[in-house]
């Protein structure tokens, strides 16, 4: 092992002697030094044309990932078929779906509940149906 680890260590340090023999000699003109620290100049990118749609669009890139934020944004009254007057449907009524109440807002539901239960009977009590034949 110890005939290995001397033999490596002796690449190692005998690669880089070998090595300079077939390197080129340095080129330290004035057209050489030019190139190595030469600087692109600088070119501003050409104008984009103007798009109404990426208007409220929101595009961020950073380490390699692109963020896109495209923000909803309400219809302009009249604008939309819901926009005339008409409500907009209760997506928890429509699908059945309860949602949480807070206590007094439990309780004002059950009072207002009982309210109505009492208006119904008054009202059917005073009723009178006639039927004609």
């Amino acid at each position: 092992m110890k005939i290995a680890s001397a033999a490596l260590a002796f690449f190692f340090l005998a690669a880089p002697a070998f090595a300079a023999d077939n390197a080129t000699p340095p080129d330290y003109s004035r057209d050489g030094i030019q190139r190595i620290f030469a600087v692109d100049l600088y070119e501003p990118p050409k104008p984009q044309p103007f798009e109404w749609q990426r208007l409220f669009v929101l595009d961020w890139d950073t380490l390699g990932t692109r963020f896109h934020f495209r923000p909803l944004l309400a219809p302009l009254q009249g604008s939309y078929p819901t926009t005339h007057g008409l409500e907009i449907p209760n997506a928890f009524a429509l699908t059945g779906t309860t949602f949480a109440y807070t206590p007094r807002t439990w309780h004002d539901q059950r009072a207002l509940t009982a309210e109505r239960r009492k208006v119904e009977k008054i009202i059917r009590k005073h009723a009178h149906i006639v039927v004609n034949q």
